[in-house]
C-alpha cells in the first residue's frame, strides 16, 4: 500500500527554462510537503539527471531552448529502467497537449496552472508510479523464488 509519506518522499525533477516558473513550481511542491525535488533550467541535462537519480516523476515544460520537451521525452525513453516514467508536460500552447501525450507524457497541465490542480496531478502520477514499482518488485521477487 502506498502511503502519503511515500508520495511526498518520491523523487521529482522539475524542468523549466523560466527561473521564476521553476521557483513557483518548487515552492508549490515544497509547501505541500514534497522532500526530494531537483530543479533545472537546462533541458539538455534532464536525461543525465534521470539516468543518475531515477526520478519517480518529471514535471517538464514543453517550450524550451536547445531541446524542447518533446525531444527530451524521446531522449528519456532509452534510459527508463522499468518502463514507466510519469512525465507531466507543462504548456501554454493548447495544441501541445495531444502532442505531449503522443511523445510519452502521462498527463499535462496548461500554463498558467492552478497550484491545487498541479498537486493533485503530481500525487496521482506518483501513486501510479510507486504502485507500478511495488508490483514490479513483487514480480521480480516471485520469479527469483
Amino acid at each position: 500500500m502506498i502511503s502519503a509519506a511515500d508520495i511526498l518522499s518520491a523523487k521529482v525533477l522539475v524542468v523549466d527554462d523560466d527561473i521564476d516558473a521553476l521557483r513557483i513550481l518548487e515552492q508549490v511542491l515544497t509547501t505541500a510537503g514534497f522532500t526530494s525535488i531537483t530543479c533545472t533550467t537546462d533541458s539538455r541535462a534532464v536525461v543525465d539527471l534521470h539516468c543518475e537519480q531515477d526520478f519517480d516523476a518529471i514535471l517538464l515544460d514543453v517550450l524550451m531552448p536547445n531541446m524542447d520537451g518533446f525531444e527530451v521525452m524521446e531522449a528519456l525513453k532509452p534510459c527508463e529502467r522499468d518502463g514507466y516514467l510519469p512525465v507531466l508536460a507543462l504548456t501554454a500552447e493548447p495544441g501541445h497537449r495531444t502532442q505531449a501525450l503522443r511523445y510519452g507524457a502521462k498527463d499535462f497541465l496548461r500554463k498558467p496552472f492552478d497550484p491545487e490542480e498541479l498537486l493533485l496531478r503530481v500525487r496521482n502520477l506518483l501513486e501510479v508510479r510507486l504502485l507500478y514499482k511495488e508490483r514490479r518488485l513483487g514480480s521480480m521477487i516471485s520469479a527469483a523464488a
